[in-house]
């Protein structure tokens, strides 16, 4: 998923964070932003070492996928106290 999808995913659920609603986002689907992120951060740490040249361009990228990673481990951590998830034990409301 390009960073441009996962960024309006994040943002999607910041406004939901943003009007009380915290416990309608499931905590599986930031952790699979995150997964995805981690993923992509190191798919890109390994491109730098392999093509040098294109290194400030990677670095900037690398730079905006920990700060990605920053902003959904703060909304995995603020929707995991805010209470119960709405759904039940197996991910269904």
């Amino acid at each position: 998923m390009a960073f441009e999808k996962l960024t309006a995913k994040l943002d999607k659920y910041f406004g939901r964070l943003g009007e009380g609603e915290a416990r309608k986002i499931r905590s599986a689907d930031v952790g699979k932003i995150i997964a995805k992120l981690e993923k992509r951060r190191a798919d890109l740490a390994l491109e730098a070492l392999k093509k040098p040249h294109k290194g400030e361009r990677l670095a900037q990228k690398i730079e905006a996928a920990d700060a990605m990673l920053t902003r959904a481990r703060f909304l995995l951590d603020k929707v995991q106290t805010e209470g119960p998830e709405a759904d039940g034990p197996d991910g269904k409301d």
